[in-house]
């Protein structure tokens, strides 16, 4: 999905409020409520009916023309704006569609916002793109007290497509229809938000269950992870860092973040972390049990001698006629994959010297570097970050490159964040610099390099021009991966081994949980496809012709980490943010 920019100065936000709805009739055409007398619309208790039908125009609101917003509502060829100081903004409209002796019921914003015209960006270029929302939601006129949970928009526009035999069985509209008392409820005025918070969840389990009764039964189960030592009297911990793989496939180390409010003290520390995906376990490393007192800073990997780096900060309680007490800052190292620890002097010393924001291992002799100092610009009257790049044989320095004293704009490709992206080359590009303000195509800039020189590294500062991507076409050749129970074609189409079809999905299907998309696991003739984007799951019991929405996110704000399907067809995950194992097993109803 594309981010919008609108063009408005900061703190504006469009709060016009959409009822963008089709309504279709029994053949699947949209209703004219122009020209059919058999329908009327009601909208807070007023009623239209052909001819007299409204057309207000919806036009987009001008950023920072007004302070005052209406309400939107197109429904087909049914229009009309409504003010929000007549109408409660803080309250839905409520609409009814009749169509002889039925009606649907709807309460609910569609979406907010009005604009149809949008600046968006394209390769970090402004382009006005035509958005232009003419419905939210497409139904068929069903008679019923609709409500729609916060998934139900994604859901519906990320609908896989069947062919051949392949369908989806509990896929129906009636399911968001709920009862009155519950619709009655929801939409009254004087619901208190707290109640209507509860009353959203209560009325969400229901359509969910609307999603799975008859079709299949869901069991889920939650294990907290056992803390061996745990670091009282922090709390709320959870997992901060990656999971770094142990030469035990079941192993994981990292950090532990916790929290904790008291006065003289850090209200959050991190620990370094073992986790146990078998046992469930998590083991924290903190000397002399002296977790009260110090933090686990950044963690560094040296992959080519097997040794792990981290960064720790010892503090000391102040007493009364002490205010602060500076952090003492330590280098301390593991051999043996975080098991045990000791304070690497001449590293630490490394680092206090030369102030070390992060370290990358080039191969089992060098490291590569960085600090930032401020300085004064070297012609204009306020100051910048200056970076100086050092290369270290053996965990001493023998190098270094400063960047200059006079840029514009710097990029740091080996920052902190980026460490996950790093990547060992001949050549790696460390950063970039212009001395101008928006450079554009043709405008020169500036990069340094480190660049592999047989069996040492040499950094390089080169000179280059901005200049478009060359656009090369090249024809684009099936990609085919296989699976147990259907082949993957262009990471988005499943065609079925047992011959019934196929069903397309609109995000890219990947076999890492943790990237966006949907991950696919199979267990036998069962396939889940779990779309890490909105949070719903496909299931098919028989191998692909026959699949069922489970719309619920199995887990909020988790990327199934350790995903797998044991044999008792039980799905089990991690959640790090909850530190704690998740188990669902979906058995279909015969």
């Amino acid at each position: 999905m594309l981010s919008n920019v609108v063009t408005a100065q900061p703190g504006w936000r469009d709060f016009t409020m959409r009822y963008y709805y089709t309504i279709l009739d029994k053949k699947g055409n949209g209703i004219s409520f122009k020209k059919n007398k058999e329908y009327s619309i009601i909208v807070d208790s007023i009623r239209y009916k052909a001819p007299n039908i409204p057309n207000d125009s919806l036009k987009a609101v001008v950023p920072n023309k007004t302070m005052r917003f209406d309400h939107y509502i197109r429904i087909n060829d049914f229009s009309l704006r409504l003010p929000q100081d007549i109408h409660d903004a803080n309250y839905p409209l409520e609409i009814k569609i009749i169509h002889k002796k039925d009606t649907m019921y709807l309460n609910q914003t569609t979406g907010s916002g009005s604009r149809i015209f949008e600046n968006m960006i394209f390769n970090n270029r402004k382009e006005v793109v035509k958005a232009k929302p003419d419905s939210d939601y497409t139904l068929q006129f069903i008679a019923g007290r609709y409500y729609f949970p916060a998934w139900a928009k994604a859901l519906l526009d990320n609908l896989p497509l069947a062919d051949g035999n392949v369908k989806v069985v509990n896929l129906n509209q009636r399911h968001f229809i709920i009862p009155k008392t519950l619709y009655d409820s929801i939409a009254s005025p004087r619901a208190k938000f707290k109640n209507r918070s509860a009353l959203s969840e209560k009325i969400e389990d229901r359509i969910v269950r609307n999603f799975t009764q008859g079709y299949f039964t869901v069991d889920k189960r939650v294990e907290p992870a056992k803390f061996e030592n745990p670091a009282l009297p922090y709390k709320e911990p959870y997992w901060d860092d990656a999971l770094y793989p142990t030469k035990d496939k079941d192993v994981y180390f990292g950090r532990v973040r916790y929290s904790k409010d008291s006065l003289n003290e850090s209200n959050w520390k991190y620990l370094f972390s073992v986790y146990n995906k078998r046992e469930n376990t998590i083991r924290h490393w903190f000397p002399e049990n002296k977790s009260h007192f110090l933090s686990s800073g950044y963690l560094y990997k040296d992959t080519f001698n097997t040794a792990i780096y981290q960064r720790v900060w010892f503090t000391e309680k102040a007493d009364q006629t002490q205010h602060y007490i500076p952090p003492t800052e330590c280098i301390y190292q593991s051999d043996d994959e975080g098991r045990t620890w000791q304070e690497n002097r001449s590293v630490t010393k490394l680092f206090n010297k030369y102030d070390f924001e992060h370290i990358e291992f080039l191969d089992k002799d060098y490291a590569l570097s960085y600090n930032r100092k401020e300085v004064k610009h070297k012609t204009r009257n306020y100051n910048i970050k200056q970076i100086t790049y050092y290369l270290l044989k053996n965990m001493q320095v023998v190098d270094s490159l400063k960047t200059p004293d006079d840029y514009y704009e710097f990029d740091n490709y080996i920052e902190r964040h980026n460490h996950y992206q790093f990547a060992v080359k001949d050549v790696m590009l460390l950063g970039t610099w212009n001395y101008e303000n928006n450079p554009d195509y043709g405008k020169p800039f500036s990069q340094a390099v480190i660049n592999r020189v047989n069996d040492g590294w040499e950094f390089k500062t080169e000179q280059k021009v901005y200049a478009p991507r060359p656009v090369i076409k090249v024809q684009k050749e099936a990609d085919t991966v296989d699976y147990q129970n259907f082949h993957l074609i262009n990471k988005h189409e499943l065609l079925f081994k047992n011959g019934s079809g196929t069903l397309r999905v609109k995000n890219e299907v990947t076999k890492n949980p943790w990237n966006h998309g949907v991950v696919a696991i199979e267990k036998e003739k069962q396939i889940y496809l779990l779309d890490n984007d909105n949070g719903f799951t496909y299931i098919s019991f028989d191998g692909g012709a026959s699949w069922y929405i489970y719309p619920k996110a199995l887990e909020a704000r988790s990327d199934y980490q350790f995903l797998e399907i044991d044999d008792k067809d039980v799905i089990s995950f991690f959640n790090p943010w909850k530190l704690y194992k998740v188990f669902y097993r979906f058995s279909q109803k015969l």
